[in-house]
């Protein structure tokens, strides 16, 4: 009874020390990390100089923060082959133990007549054939020979799984450089308008509080002030929603360079913009055609086949026989054996013979994933040659819209000029004067952005293209080397062909040496 009491008071304290209580996270670690977290964020690199196209983009690369997810993104996959690797080698197991008794593990033998044992006799005679105290050692290999076939062939999948994650990686530097160069853009218009925006809300303000003193006065009509305070106020409500949508374009750039909030930089093309119109000199068959060879979704297309044609390779080798070859070294301290030391080798053959019925549920289910991979891969196929023409369409149409808003800002600088002429021979009103500078504020804006668009649609062919605007080694160079090598490129792209320039891309990472081929047969 006192050995029951006392297992399950064992067994109730047992119980009791391994039950888990929830823990809330203490305020004090969460600031700790928030401040350890701004601290990280907060760390900025330094701006010497006015940044331009080239360099904001060469920030971008370096700090962007989904870049870096990306970057450990694949070498994540890198540490998978590795592990991979690992799987194929055999096993090695080294083992030792030691045991006591307190007495001997003596017993006796008996006859075994007609099916049945004899009985046991009044004096039998014990037998040992182990002592109280023994300790053991051993050394072991086993291989499975399939295991080494599944896993050469799962390494092989983990390499294109690797490479894949690397095309995506160049996805995103191509989304990024798409994202900075409309932010540049759009941060250089802000930058020149908001210049000239402050000052016209000022003058209309001060128009609007002298129509107001005049209505007080009775020196006006007062419907006639009245509408013309509300002339001024649909001005300065124009005014302030443009200041508000343009105050932000700095701070996005900002953010895309990994810049901390709030830094202070300049841009080089706000005080002398060129507004140079890009030419493409390219074929729309030639985009075609290094579209489907260059682009990162149509790569991992192709990659996506070749771990397809893998998977099926490892479902027919799963149904094979398995070998499992052993051996080892063995030791026990038993001083009633004739050897103590001693070595083993063996082979054993294990096979589910049941598999011999999902051979041919196998082999379809292979052909349809197949088949569903080639699939996929013409309907990218087809969704980019799409892209293509509608980059080249956005593209002639940017042109033209940039040159109608340049016309329009020239006719809206003129008629600004013949306004303040006649104003200063009070031949117009103050609130024409105003209406016709806020006409050629929102003009020059409209050509800004008519050009940031063009910038971008030119851009946007060469994304769909699938060229790459790094060099294979960007990540070892700073931000002036690798804003220099942009530039270059760039000066590349507008004068040279694709085809030209395919050959100087990045190429793509060199595959572990476990990839397989391309054949998937």
């Amino acid at each position: 009874m006192l050995k029951k009491s006392l297992l399950a008071i064992s067994v109730v304290a047992i119980a009791s020390g391994c039950s888990v209580t929830p823990e809330v996270i203490a305020p004090q670690s969460l600031e700790t990390t928030a401040m350890s977290d701004i601290a990280q964020l907060s760390q900025e690199q330094s701006v010497e100089s006015a940044i331009s196209l080239d360099q904001a983009i060469a920030r971008a690369v370096l700090n962007n923060r989904d870049k870096r997810l990306k970057s450990l993104e694949a070498a994540l996959s890198q540490g998978q082959i590795d592990l991979a690797r690992h799987e194929m080698l055999p096993e090695l197991t080294a083992s030792a133990g030691y045991s006591k008794r307190s007495e001997y593990a003596a017993s006796a033998s008996v006859n075994f007549t007609d099916g049945e044992p004899d009985a046991l006799g009044p004096n039998p005679a014990y037998s040992v054939s182990q002592g109280r105290e023994r300790d053991t050692q051993d050394v072991a290999f086993s291989w499975n020979i399939l295991d080494f076939g599944l896993s050469y062939v799962r390494a092989q999948q983990h390499a294109d799984r690797y490479l894949i994650t690397k095309e995506r990686e160049r996805k995103v530097v191509h989304n990024i450089t798409q994202d900075v160069r409309a932010a540049y853009w759009r941060a250089v218009s802000a930058e020149r308008l908001l210049s000239k925006i402050n000052p016209l809300i000022e003058q209309a303000s001060e128009a609007l509080a002298n129509s107001r003193q005049v209505e007080t006065q009775g020196l006006r009509s007062p419907l006639d002030a009245l509408y013309y305070q509300r002339e001024l106020l649909d001005i300065l409500r124009a005014l302030q929603a443009l200041r508000q949508d343009l105050m932000g374009a700095k701070t996005e750039l900002s953010a895309l360079m990994g810049l901390k909030p709030g830094t202070q930089f300049s841009l080089v093309d706000v005080s002398n913009p060129a507004f140079v119109v890009p030419e493409l000199s390219v074929g729309l068959a030639e985009m075609e055609e290094q579209a489907l060879q260059q682009r990162p979704e149509l790569v991992e297309t192709h990659y996506q086949k070749r771990i397809s044609a893998a998977e099926t390779k490892a479902a027919m080798l799963s149904l094979l026989p398995g070998i499992q070859l052993t051996a080892g070294s063995y030791q026990d301290s038993n001083e009633y054996l004739l050897n103590q030391d001693w070595t083993s080798v063996g082979a054993q053959v294990s096979w589910n013979m049941l598999d011999v019925f999902k051979i041919g549920a196998e082999r379809r289910l292979a052909e349809t994933r197949e088949a569903l991979t080639e699939e996929q891969r013409l309907a990218t196929s087809m969704a980019v040659l799409t892209q293509v023409h509608l980059s080249r369409i956005r593209y002639e149409q940017a042109r033209k819209s940039f040159d109608l808003a340049t016309q329009y800002l020239g006719v809206a600088e003129r008629i600004g000029e013949q306004t303040r002429n006649a104003a200063k021979l009070k031949r117009m009103s103050q609130l024409d004067l105003i209406r016709e500078s806020l006409n050629t504020v929102l003009a020059e804006l409209r050509r800004d952005v008519a050009y940031a668009d063009l910038q971008n649609s030119y851009g946007r062919v060469f994304v769909t293209i699938g060229m790459d605007l790094l060099p294979q080694d960007y990540q070892s160079l700073n931000v002036e080397a690798l804003g220099q090598e942009i530039g270059q490129r760039f000066d590349q792209w507008q004068h040279a062909a694709p085809s030209q320039q395919s050959a100087e891309v990045a190429a793509p990472v060199e595959s572990s040496p476990v990839v397989a081929s391309d054949k998937t047969s």
